[in-house]
Order: structure tokens, then sequence, then C-alpha cells
């Protein structure tokens, strides 16, 4: 046939090649940038009178492979018309109804026509399943009407499968040599029926795929259903008349879509995927409403609408006439037009999707009459089939090549085989191997036994800790909603923080993962409050760093991980945490600082670490503060402390020591330099011995006290680090331990004293409003008993909840979770008030509208500004002192600290006043 010819030919072959090739995946430029598949149009081409045959050379044009290596694009040409009878003439000879939509399940078998060379669709299992269904009518009978559907269900399951089942049961049967073998064949065989099914039809992966996604998927509302049977029933002929029809209708669709969507999608190692560089056709040929061609094309908008996710199918149809309901406030433009209206469209559609315009997903254009060789069009138009007819896929990318793939798992093999497998093993077993992912960079350091890095994704989470591995599953599924809804509302900024601390265990001693799971909880409240859907409101992307056991290599990974991070992440706009001060901790704070952006520490306490850096932040005072609470607190008491420390190795141990000795006046220190039982312990109910060292020591020196001093024991107050110690119950499960009181120094003690009702009802201890409470407290209080007890969102209940009533937890909120949720809670609050701010517009009207992003430097300099922010743990206020020395210090005791029941009780409270000079405001009423 001859290729048609008319004004605009050109632009439209242009138009079609570049929706037909799908884009390249690249890295994502900053987190703005979009990578892999794109959302296509419904494109629509209403014909002026005449004859215009441009979809039979479209499909002429599209099946052709130059030569027989080529790849073809898989399209078909429908007529519209002709899909009913079409389908009938299929149904008929077998017994079944013309099926609900006949121009789909013509589009799906024509696609499955083996055509298309290793480009061709090889099932439709979704949708099958789905359109089988609805020509189903079980009778009912004496038997439960789940048997009845149960059997409906072998029997597709049966035919689907028999296929496969059939190669695989021949290739065994011809190894089949020996009486083992032929028992292996036998379990196989028993394997691929009743087990199989019951497997299937349970969801269970990786055999369940379909009843499972038909569970999870929006239409027809599935969880009404409480197994798949049932709602497989709903959608037989007999349940029909109980449903909507438009939503099983709209079920169809999306079965069918999610099948491209799997032959598309790159996922594990099937090489297919990645080889599809075009995406599939459909040329429907005359649509109307009477044929059911509009129909089709609203579905298909409206599933694309609801359920959010990109699809491969590119439609391109022609009609006579345009609908009267759809885009009626947009004229008809030219086909010579059609570039512009595909510009208008694309940013149109985030608005358009987001409202479910019932015409978000369609493209129209205006087609002449084809004109004869003779007439005189434009040279671009007359040369247009010639220059831009050849619509093939292109090559595919070299990782996706089968000769390329053998070459390079070859040469792995080999290098393994070489170097031995000594270096993979280690980092398999501990699951630090590298990963090509944006959002996931670890190495494994030897020296140390740990793995480092950085990650935002499930891909990789730090520990082997039931609790930390689900608070950390739960923030990057939250992470990946912020991202979605980020990508639908462009006026959402986004927060994205590094939680960075000594995530992974000592090697000996109790282990750190309790206190980093309660700072990693408190992030994960104040982003499941964040990442909701709002018009403007900031989201919140937490990425997990690790620096080593005790921050030993908290250096590296600023040097190795986080600087190439914070160049190429622009949404960054912190660093969180920082776990213990030591000195490779004050070198990554220095170093952060060196690279412009602020660290707000969580719980440090080390004196001088504000001159490290002007970006430096603290929650929590520093150990001059600490000291003066422990000298006021002995003199209200009227007892002589005793000091017990190792021997200083770092700041906080020697400023801890330094500042104790000032503010007690030179108190009797007791000190050990290698084990904790060397030191000698002054007994007596009338003294106050108080640790002075690092939480992994506490249970030892506590074992010394109780065994040197039985009775006779002094009042034990251990320093801020002891809260570790305090959150971990394994640790304090010690039979000695039994009927003791421990005292403690508490940086967050508004959260912990808000008691067991903050995580049972979700409300703080009755009378906190009158010490201090406040509204976030509250919303604190709600956003903990949500994640402790599963029932916020999906992810959070899946994750969080499973593990949130284990024996060792506390039954108050710890302080490290409120001191996180506010850490948090401070740079949102930022990033609002820069929001905020007033800005002049550029003068000149000619110059581009440029979009506002907030820069980490304005951050910074928003947490320096006098705006106090009202934080569960108490008022923060960085322009009255950037290291917390003017926050609330409390000593809290326990009055038997192997009871995990009991509840910290306020011993003493100091608050500093900004002046140096002032003495502290102290209380025993907190």
């Amino acid at each position: 046939m001859n290729d048609p010819l008319f004004r605009g030919v050109r632009v439209l072959l242009s138009v079609i090649r570049g929706l037909v090739s799908r884009p390249k995946w690249r890295p994502r430029r900053g987190r703005d940038g979009l990578r892999g598949d794109r959302p296509l149009p419904l494109l629509c081409l209403i014909r002026d009178s005449g004859r215009n045959d441009v979809l039979d050379a479209l499909s002429d044009h599209l099946g052709r492979a130059g030569t027989p290596r080529k790849r073809k694009v898989p399209s078909v040409l429908v007529r519209a018309d002709h899909a009913k009878e079409d389908s009938k003439d299929h149904w008929s000879p077998l017994g079944r109804e013309v099926p609900l939509l006949p121009l789909l399940d013509v589009l799906h078998r024509r696609l499955l026509s083996d055509r298309f060379g290793p480009d061709g669709l090889r099932s439709f299992r979704h949708y099958r399943l789905v359109d089988w269904l609805t020509g189903q009518c079980p009778l009912p009978g004496s038997r439960r009407d789940d048997r009845t559907i149960t059997d409906v269900l072998r029997d597709w399951y049966a035919v689907a499968d028999s296929p496969a089942e059939g190669d695989q049961r021949t290739a065994v049967e011809h190894a089949a040599q020996s009486l083992w073998a032929r028992l292996l064949l036998l379990a196989f065989t028993v394997w691929n029926r009743p087990l199989r099914f019951w497997l299937w039809v349970h969801g269970v992966p990786p055999i369940g795929r379909e009843p499972r996604w038909l569970m999870r998927q929006p239409f027809m509302v599935p969880g009404h259903s409480t197994a798949f049977t049932g709602f497989a029933e709903r959608l037989t002929v007999v349940r029909r008349g109980e449903e909507s029809l438009e939503h099983l209708k709209k079920l169809l669709v999306h079965a069918f879509l999610q099948d491209l969507r799997l032959a598309y999608r790159p996922r594990r190692l099937s090489l297919r995927r990645w080889q599809r560089t075009a995406y599939t056709v459909v040329l429907l040929d005359g649509v109307t409403e009477e044929n059911g061609g509009w129909e089709l094309l609203r579905l298909i908008n409206d599933v694309r609408n609801e359920s959010t996710e990109h699809d491969p199918l590119l439609v391109i149809a022609t009609a006579a006439a345009k609908p009267d309901d759809l885009q009626t406030d947009r004229p008809l433009a030219p086909v010579s037009r059609i570039k512009g209206e595909l510009d208008a469209w694309r940013a149109g559609l985030p608005g358009h999707r987001q409202s479910l315009r019932p015409d978000a997903r369609f493209v129209f254009a205006r087609i002449p009459a084809q004109v004869g060789a003779d007439t005189a069009l434009s040279q671009d138009d007359d040369s247009a089939w010639s220059d831009l007819g050849d619509i093939q896929p292109r090559t595919p990318p070299l990782p996706a090549r089968k000769p390329v793939v053998a070459a390079v798992l070859g040469a792995v093999l080999v290098a393994g085989l070489l170097t031995g497998g000594r270096w993979g093993y280690v980092r398999l077993e501990q699951r630090c191997l590298p990963d090509p992912r944006s959002g996931v960079a670890v190495r494994w350091v030897d020296d140390i036994t740990t793995c480092i890095g950085y990650s935002d994704d499930a891909a990789h989470v730090f520990g082997d800790d039931p609790r930390l591995e689900a608070v950390q599953l739960a923030i990057f599924g939250l992470n990946r909603e912020a991202e979605r809804l980020h990508e639908d509302n462009r006026d959402r900024a986004m927060v994205s923080l590094v939680y960075f601390a000594d995530v992974t265990p000592r090697q000996s001693g109790p282990d750190t993962y309790d206190s980093v799971s309660e700072e990693l909880e408190g992030l994960l409240i104040r982003q499941i409050a964040q990442n909701r859907p709002s018009p403007d409101e900031p989201l919140l992307r937490v990425i997990v760093a690790n620096g080593g056991d005790e921050m030993k290599a908290a250096r590296t990974v600023v040097d190795e991980f986080l600087e190439p991070l914070l160049a190429r992440d622009s949404s960054i706009l912190g660093v969180v945490g920082m776990g213990l001060t030591r000195p490779s901790t004050e070198s990554a704070i220095g170093a952060l600082g060196d690279l412009g952006t602020p660290v707000l520490a969580t719980s440090l306490t080390g004196e001088g670490l504000g001159d490290l850096s002007p970006l430096y932040f603290q929650l929590v005072p520093g150990n001059g503060v600490q000291a003066e609470l422990i000298a006021d607190y002995a003199r209200v008491q009227g007892k002589p402390v005793t000091v017990y420390h190792p021997v200083p190795d770092d700041n906080y141990l020697q400023s801890l020591v330094d500042e104790l000795d000032r503010a007690l006046g030179g108190p009797p220190k007791r000190s050990w330099a290698e084990r904790v039982g060397e030191v000698s312990v002054d007994c007596g109910r009338e003294k106050i011995a108080f640790f002075a060292g690092r939480e992994g020591e506490f249970t030892t020196f506590l074992s010394e006290v109780i065994r040197k001093c039985d009775d006779d024991r002094p009042m034990i107050i251990g320093d801020d680090s002891v809260s570790r110690f305090v959150a971990q119950g394994g640790e304090r499960r010690n039979n000695e331990f039994k009927g003791v009181a421990v005292s403690f120094v508490s940086m967050g003690s508004r959260v912990v004293l808000a008691g067991p009702d903050c995580l049972e009802s979700g409300e703080p201890a009755a009378g906190r409003a009158a010490h201090g409470g406040t509204q976030s407290l509250a919303a604190f209080c709600a956003g903990h008993h949500v994640v402790r007890n599963g029932t916020g969102p999906d992810r959070v209940a899946e994750q969080v909840g499973s593990t949130g009533k284990t024996d060792d937890r506390m039954p108050w909120p710890g302080e490290r979770v409120g001191l996180a949720f506010d850490a948090a809670g401070v740079f949102v609050d930022a990033v609002r008030n820069n929001l905020n701010r007033n800005r002049v517009a550029n003068p000149d009207k000619s110059a581009p509208s440029v979009e506002h992003r907030v820069h980490r430097a304005a951050v910074a300099q928003e947490l320096r500004e006098p705006n106090k922010f009202r934080g569960a743990t108490g008022p923060i206020d960085f322009a009255e002192s950037r290291t917390g020395r003017t926050r609330p210090l409390a000593i809290l005791t326990i009055a038997d600290i192997y009871d995990l029941d009991q509840s910290p009780k306020c011993a003493y409270e100091i608050t500093m006043p900004a002046g140096t000079s002032t003495k502290p405001r102290g209380s025993s009423d907190c």
C-alpha cells in the first residue's frame, strides 16, 4: 500500500517515534530527576471528512524488520467495529459468552501472537484469570461455596500452568534413569499439583503472584473479602449483579496493564525485560461509543489515574468525532501542532491526574484527509515516511545483551577463583556487598569488622537485630512514600536528613541496638506525621549512615560516602544523631562543617563541640551542666559524692571528670585502668556514688557496688550514657540487681515522665501539662502510640508493630525517641519558616521563573534565628545557645532496676539561664 501523505505527517511520525522509544535508564540527577519509564498519552486522531489510512501504514511499518536480526515493536491494529464480532466468533464455539470488554479481549489475543520475535509478549496471566472468572457461572451445590469456587480456580490453574508443567515433567522423565531419579520425579509431580495450587491460591510468594496482586490492587474493594476465593467468587456471573460493573471493567483493564508492566519491569535477572527498548503500541481504528472504543479509552484513563503506576502501553486511535465530554475547554488542534499539544499535556498531567480528571490522559489532534502523490506538500511531509517510517526498537544496552552478560559472568567467576572466596564470603555473610542503587553505598572495614556507609533503601539495612531492622524498613518504606508524594506535588519541599550513628553493635559488652533503635523510632514518628497528604507541608526522608563500632569510622564515612552524597543531593539539609563523643566523631563534625552541612547532635554532651564547626548544634546540655546538676543535687541531699571513672581517653570522659572536679570542689575520685573490678568502693547510705564512664562498663560497676557494699550501698547515680543501659532490658535482667535503686542523668526527662500512658493511650501522663507539657508532647505520644502498637500506615504496622511488644521494651517512651523526634522537627520547622519568608520577584519580567529550593545554608541560619521551637522534650532555642546549655537536665530514679515495668520518677532537675554567671534553677518537681 502507498503511505498516506497529508499536512503534518512528518510532525506526527516524529512524535510517535519519540513516544514509542522507551527512555534509557540513566543515573538520576539529584532528587528531582526522573529516570526510567514515563507516562504515555492516549493519542486520539480525529479525522476530517475523507480517507486517511495512517494507522494501516503505521501498522505496516511497525511490523517490519529490515533483517532477521532486527527487532520489532510489539504492535497490533484492531478495527474497533469488528472487535465484538471477532470476540464472539472466538468464544462461541467454546460455550462462553462474549467478554465484558470485547475490544480488550481482541487486543490481548493479538498481542500474544508469535510474530514479534524476542520482543514478543509471553503471558497475560492476570488478565486471563480475571477475564476467565467474569465468564464463569458456578452452580451452587451441597458443598460450601468456597469449595465450588476452589474447583473453578483449580480448573483455570491446571490449564494456565499445563504448558510449563508438561515441559518440566518431560525434562525430568528424560533424566529419570535411576530409582533416586524416579523418587525425585514423584516428589516433583506432587509439588506441581495439590501443594503448588494451595500455595498459589493463598498468594504465597513466589508462586501466588496473581492472587496476591488481586488482593492488593484498589478495584472491587478486595479487602471486603477475607480470602482470595471469596474475592474470586465476586467476579463470577452469578455475583455480578451485586458488584459495580464499572469497577469490574476497571479491574480487567488494570490486570491487562499489570501484565504489560511485568513484561517490561526490569527486575531480577530477566534480560528480556531490560531488552525492551520500545513500548507496546495499540492502534485502534474507528473508535465510537457504540463499538466500545471510547469506553475502553476512558477506562484506561481512569485506571492510570487511580493506580498511579506507569504502564508501557501507547494507544493511538482514530475517530470521526471527539466526544463532547472530553477536553471541552480545549479546541481541536491540527496534527501539524501535535507536538505542542503533547508538551501542554505533559505540563498539565500532574495536576490533572491528581484531580482524577476523566480526560487527564487524552491528547487530541485533527488529522486531514490524505492527498494524492501529485498534490503539493512541503518537502518535509513529502519525505516523512522514507525519513521517519522505519520505527524499530533501538539496540538494547550493553548490560542487557546476552554475550556481554555471559562474558561478565565468566570474568567474575574467573576473578573469584583467582582471588579466593574469602573477600566475598565475609561481605556476603555480613550483608555488606557493593550495591548499584543510588541510595545505598556501603563498604566492609576489616579493622573494626563493621559494614560502614549509608542507605535509604530496603536493599540494605544495618545490623541484625529484629527491632533495628524493622524500624529501618519502615523508614525506608516512608522514604519511597515521600518521593511519590513529592513527584505528585512539587510544592511540598523534600527535607532529607542523614541519621549518623554507631548503628552496628560492639564486639564485646552490651550492644547499642536499643538506643539506636529508639532514635530511629523518633525519626519514624516524625516521618509518619510529615509524609501524609497535604498541599504544602514539607516531606521527610531519612538516610541511615553507620559510623561503625563506637563511631570509629565516622571521619571515613564523611570523607568517602557523605561528601559525594551531599554534593549530589541538594535535598539533604542536615545530619542528626552523631552517636558518641569520640575523637573520630569530633573530626566528623568538623569535616561536615567544612562541607557547609548543619549537624544536630541528639545526645552528645562533650564540652567544646560547638568550637569544631559554626554549623554544629546540640539538643542536650554539655558536661558542665551535668556536673552542676550533680553538685546541686548533692547539696540538696546533704551527701558527699565520690566519682568513679575509667582513665579518660576522649573528650567526653575528660571533660566530664574535669567539670565534676570544678563543680564539686575536688571530690574523692576512684578510677580504673583495665577492669572495673580494680576500683575500691566507698560504701554507706549517706554517700553518693556517681558513675562517670561509658554504659558498657556500668553493668560491671553496679555489680561491684552491690557485691562490696551489700545493703550498705551508697546512692547510685549514673551519667547520661547510662540511659543506654536503662533502655536495654536484657542487661537489667540480672538477679543480683533485684530491689536495687538506680538513678541516672536524663537528657529528655519530659518525654520519659510522660509515662506508660504515652504508649498505651497515646496521651501524656495526667498532670504533665502543668510541668512543661506542650502540644508537641501530645503529638509525640499520639505518634509513638501508633508506632508501638502497629496501628499506623500499612508498612509501619507490618514492620514495626511486629516487634513493638517484645518483653524487653520499656513501658515508657525512651528519651532518645523524643530527642530524635525533636531533632527532625527542628529541621522541618526551619524549612517551613524559610519557605514562609517574603521573596521579591525578579524585576525582569522576561526572565524565566525559577523554582525556589531550600538550601542547607539557609536552613543552618534559620536554626540560629531567635525562633523558639516547642519540642516534646521542651523548648529549643539555638539563638540562646547552640550547644543546648539552657535546656533542662534531670536526675531520674528507678526504685527497682530489675523490674522492667517500673517507670522512672523525677528526683531533681535544673535549668541553666542564658548568662554564664547566673546560678542554675533547680527543683525536685520536674
